[in-house]
């Protein structure tokens, strides 16, 4: 069986994941055609490569059709802590239930589960999705169905998250182990004031699926929530490779440059030696 390896070294987030999946392989309209499925407009994936420490990868970003006014509206009423990876997902958390510009998990639920995309797909996206509105609903003191997301992020999370479980799909649904979590320090600032890293929802989604964090001198955010709950679904083990076989890799990039390490998430398809 087909195994995918992700080399966390500088954590993760959505958009570092699709990148990478593209880097492996997986073509970027084929990839637009199944999110089509889910009839959310409002958006382009910008796609290219650039590199790291000189590391060439894959950079994605999920641009948002939007006037400056909405752009304005918007990053007043998101969180800001996604200048690391440009992952505001689940950052877009609002307490605000009459804006008009949020969903909440149960119309994100709805949206996905009356799509025509896949049952795998559907049933995967909603369960990633799940783990994050658990998370902010415990932190926040909402049940999950209520926890609800700014248009800025549930757009963004919709389509990272739907996008990972599309490639994983197109991968042959391999089988996903993970490297041992890497989190760096300091603070991320976001709609309720600075918080430390990692941040509280990240710490609750790894936490809930008993995945050990140790964190680094690197000081930013390395681990988004939406990392984390790709992380949490599908990451059999968090632990060093052992008999991997790598028969591709591909890296996909984040936002800034680091000075400890570069800022890339490699993925490796290969396969794992059977064991004795």
């Amino acid at each position: 069986m087909d195994t995918l390896y992700l080399d966390i070294f500088s954590g993760i987030s959505g958009d570092m994941f699709l990148g990478a999946m593209i880097d492996l392989g997986i073509e970027l309209p084929a990839l637009e055609t199944e999110l089509a499925r889910l009839g959310l407009d409002g958006y382009q994936l910008e796609c290219g490569r650039q590199s790291r420490s000189g590391i060439e990868g894959v950079k994605l970003d999920v641009q948002l059709d939007s006037s400056p006014a909405e752009v304005s509206d918007q990053h007043d009423h998101s969180h800001d802590h996604h200048d690391h990876h440009h992952d505001h997902h689940d950052a877009g958390l609002s307490h605000d239930h009459d804006h008009a510009e949020s969903r909440d998990f149960s119309q994100i639920k709805e949206m996905i589960g009356s799509s025509s995309l896949s049952e795998w797909v559907k049933e995967k996206s909603i369960a990633v999705f799940h783990r994050i509105a658990v998370a902010e609903g415990k932190i926040h003191g909402h049940p999950p169905d209520e926890v609800h997301f700014h248009e800025v992020g549930a757009v963004d999370s919709i389509v990272d998250i739907v996008g990972a479980c599309i490639a994983l799909e197109m991968l042959g649904k391999p089988r996903v182990l993970a490297a041992p979590v890497v989190e760096g320090t300091g603070w991320v600032n976001c709609a309720h004031g600075r918080f430390p890293v990692p941040t509280a929802a990240t710490l609750e989604i790894l936490g809930a699926r008993g995945v050990e964090v140790t964190q680094c001198d690197e000081p930013h955010e390395l681990v988004t929530p939406t990392g984390a709950a790709i992380l949490a679904e599908f990451a059999e083990s968090f632990a060093l490779m052992q008999g991997l076989v790598a028969h591709k890799i591909g890296y996909g990039l984040g936002t800034r440059d680091h000075a400890s390490r570069p800022n890339v998430l490699r993925a490796v398809l290969g396969e794992v030696a059977a064991e004795a």
